[in-house]
């Protein structure tokens, strides 16, 4: 019988067996990680998104480890609610870094988008339509990985529309963000992505920030049990969830905001 061939979501490394590996034989990355081939298009994937309530941001470039793990714990907290969301696992999609029409010619930054090569084209209605969104960050070098920044760079699309026609798609959005990492950078990570929520006219819930890194004296891969077993952070990280469910429900006259550009 013909063995099962895998592929790392993570690294691209093909591994042949009846199982993926427990981690990957190139990068570490989690068995969770891999697909067995042929791997579906992640336009296919795309395509299966539907508009939710609420969305459940995973910037990491593991679609399966630490970040997910809090993902998923934001999940909980939507469903103990039930509320309707989804987790988007950035790792899993296309997302091409933003072409800068801007610096050429103000009106070309546009909504929808120039580039409709990629997968944000399925993903801007989701975030247009929801009542808010968690964004669940790691820690790379100080700041957030490179696709959360490609993401991010891409709303300036969104942002843009209040110079092209004076409209402010995702004006009153309530946000929240949870960081984790081995050791420092998490506020800096933090006030980095919320610039941009901000610019987008988004609203911070209140304690809508939370964070957790274990620490230099130990080893990267010891992160994972300790984030599991530290109640406070498991707890704290559930309350981001809470209060943006809360705050989004508050009736507010969003009418009376001046919307400024940076």
């Amino acid at each position: 019988m013909a063995k099962k061939m895998w592929k790392c979501n993570n690294c691209g490394y093909v591994h042949t067996g009846n199982k993926p590996p427990k981690n990957c034989l190139r990068c570490g990355a989690l068995g969770a990680e891999y697909d067995l081939m042929p791997v579906e298009l992640s336009a296919d994937r795309a395509r299966k998104l539907k508009p939710t309530d609420y969305l459940i941001i995973n910037g990491s470039k593991h679609r399966a480890h630490n970040t997910h793990y809090f993902a998923e714990l934001v999940g909980q907290v939507f469903k103990e609610q039930k509320k309707s969301y989804q987790i988007i696992d950035l790792a899993n999609y296309r997302i091409d870094p933003c072409w800068h029409c801007y610096s050429m010619f103000q009106d070309l930054c546009h909504d929808p988008c120039q580039d409709k090569d990629d997968d944000m084209k399925y993903i801007y209605p989701l975030l247009k339509s929801c009542k808010g969104f968690i964004i669940c960050s790691p820690i790379n070098w100080n700041n957030m990985s490179v696709i959360l920044k490609h993401f991010l760079d891409r709303l300036t699309s969104i942002q843009n529309m209040f110079l092209v026609n004076g409209t402010t798609p995702m004006l009153g959005k309530t946000c929240g963000i949870v960081i984790n990492g081995h050791e420092d950078g998490a506020y800096k990570t933090a006030f980095d992505i919320l610039m941009y929520l901000e610019n987008l006219g988004c609203v911070l819930a209140p304690f809508g920030i939370t964070y957790t890194t274990h620490g230099a004296k130990h080893r990267t891969e010891e992160d994972h049990d300790y984030f599991v077993k530290d109640k406070r952070i498991n707890n704290f990280v559930r309350a981001v969830a809470n209060n943006v469910i809360k705050f989004s429900e508050i009736k507010f006259d969003y009418k009376k905001i001046i919307p400024n550009c940076e």
